[in-house]
């Protein structure tokens, strides 16, 4: 053989080196090969002749490429074909009845109401939700606790599930969040999403302060979440962005039930949002643009309200020009909305269009609450007739768009147009329009903490208390209707109106009735108690405000 020719072949035999990723799975690096490093669990593994169960990722692994649901149609075997069903454990061994309570959860959180979920929000519930079900025990076990909270105390007369059951359920949860968080083998993202399933499934059955707890376990797994993403130089993904975004406005939904507490997550730019109204007119762009107005100024009212009812006091002046911004913020962006919507060139979705309205429903009630937080009268919000008349009138078209025939009540953890509606129950006292308002409040479902029958059973105890015997927006529609102009507006007086109304528990019979303890708050005299609340003592509560408590009966819908 020729030594040249030799040479040649010995010459072009080269060795290629790759980068190797520090992040694979583990299966992966035991069996030597590339890792597609797919989240939540690696697909190579799962496509290999011999399907191998993924071992989990390296802390510190960047969040990489998530399953396509259509992969995991794949991996699964058919589970996009509803003729075969939902197939939760493809392997190892089954067990019925977690299986019939994650299809429940993962089912009933992919529905709710049109127009009260956006896109992010639609593909974090239907796709996101079940993927990490049917890979992630921990999410598995937030999914079987979800739907054996909503059954025990939502659909109740087909429930299968003791109290009990639920608890455990709970319990079993939590144990198995304590052991992945340790390694976090998949990463922060799905502690996160089964966080926000034990904060779903303690909120029905009324334990806010426990789902309270909860959440802030999903704040902290954003959080390593971001970490993440700055220590390995990541840049923030689209689907990461808009996981944040979602649990952001988990945490703004909080702020508007229990109206005393500030958002816990702080935005990421704090500069006027209305800036960005400049921007092309997107149902996007208009439901981003007016969460960062809502934040900024649900972040404003528990300041403003120290100073409701301190007149005198110096540092009101500065809350009063913040106050004027806030208002000025909520106005350009229903200016905004409408003129961007009506410049549309091409047809609206129905979605499109009902998740308008209730955005719309959402700023018109920001509007009123932060134009009043500073005015000590109830009677104040009188002068906001027609703008708590446009909210019954948004809310009423979204729910009449959404009158189909299910067979599940709705939940939904998203803001919705609970809020907006009790509050105009609340506060606008004529008639006709509170009487429409708690009509409508029945109809709602469930939307993370607001319950409707709960609201409107508290909204009821309110017109009791305020209208006295009469209660008139308490008849029908059709009762009111028939009343002279002159009794249906008669104004309720200042000393007769409800200033304050807290719900302190919701107490469950033996027999399943049940009834919500709720706290009610009317001021003796107000202009003594703006008189003296300069002085450098101030007598107590009791001397400036009537204070008591009831129990509401609860009728479920």
């Amino acid at each position: 053989m020729d030594p040249q020719a030799v040479s040649v072949v010995v010459g072009s035999r080269t060795r290629t080196n790759v980068q190797q990723s520090k992040y694979g799975c583990y299966t992966c690096k035991i069996r030597r090969v590339k890792c597609d490093e797919t989240k939540p669990s690696c697909l190579k593994c799962s496509k290999s002749k011999s399907p191998r169960q993924c071992g989990g990722y390296p802390v510190g692994a960047p969040p990489g490429p998530v399953a396509s649901i259509q992969d995991l149609d794949r991996r699964w075997g058919g589970l996009m074909d509803p003729g075969k069903g939902i197939n939760l454990y493809a392997a190892g061994e089954r067990d019925h009845e977690k299986d019939r309570l994650q299809a429940l959860a993962c089912t009933v959180l992919a529905n709710g109401f049109v127009g009260t979920k956006t896109a992010p929000e639609a593909a974090f519930w239907r796709c996101l939700l079940p993927q990490l079900t049917w890979s992630i025990a921990s999410v598995r076990e937030a999914a079987s606790a979800f739907g054996a909270s909503y059954e025990h105390q939502v659909l109740r007369r087909q429930c299968r599930v003791s109290k009990l059951t639920v608890l455990k359920q709970i319990s079993r949860t939590v144990r198995k969040l304590q052991e992945e968080i340790v390694r976090l083998p998949y990463g922060p993202l799905p502690v996160l999403v089964a966080c926000i399933l034990l904060a779903s499934a303690e909120t029905i059955q009324h334990r806010n302060t426990d789902a309270l707890l909860h959440l802030r376990g999903a704040y902290a797994a954003m959080s390593a979440m971001q970490d993440l993403r700055s220590g390995c130089d990541v840049e923030p993904g689209f689907q990461d962005d808009n996981t944040s975004y979602i649990l952001r406005k988990l945490d703004l939904q909080v702020t508007t039930y229990a109206q005393g507490m500030a958002p816990e997550l702080p935005l990421s730019n704090v500069n006027n949002p209305m800036c960005a109204a400049n921007d092309a007119f997107t149902m996007n762009a208009a439901d981003r643009l007016l969460f960062r107005t809502l934040h900024l100024c649900y972040s404003f009212t528990p300041q403003a309200s120290l100073y409701k009812y301190k007149q005198h006091d110096p540092r009101r002046e500065s809350l009063i020009a913040e106050q004027g911004g806030h208002i000025a913020n909520l106005t350009t962006w229903m200016s905004w909305y409408q003129e961007g919507y009506q410049s549309l060139g091409k047809p609206v979705s129905d979605s499109d269009r009902l998740r308008g309205l209730v955005l719309q429903a959402h700023c018109l009630s920001a509007l009123i609450y932060v134009s009043t937080k500073l005015d000590p009268y109830e009677m104040a919000y009188d002068k906001y007739a027609h703008r708590f008349q446009q909210i019954v009138q948004l809310v009423e078209e979204t729910l009449g768009a959404n009158k189909h025939d299910t067979y599940l009540p709705m939940f939904s953890p998203e803001m919705g147009v609970i809020q907006p509606l009790f509050f105009t129950a609340m506060k606008y006292r004529e008639p006709r329009w509170r009487s429409k308002a708690i009509s409508l409040l029945r109809t709602c479902g469930r939307e993370g903490p607001w319950c409707s029958y709960v609201e409107a059973a508290v909204a009821e105890a309110v017109v009791r208390a305020e209208e006295g015997v009469h209660s008139t927006s308490l008849r029908t529609s059709t009762d009111i209707a028939g009343l002279s102009h002159d009794i249906a507006v008669q104004a309720i007086p200042e000393k007769d109106r409800i200033a304050g109304c807290s719900l302190l528990d919701i107490i469950e019979g033996a027999n399943g009735s049940k009834k919500a303890v709720i706290q009610l708050a009317r001021c003796k005299d107000m202009e003594y108690l703006l008189e003296r609340s300069s002085d450098p003592s101030p007598p107590d509560d009791s001397a400036h405000w009537l204070m008591w408590h009831e129990e509401v009966d609860l009728v479920f819908n």
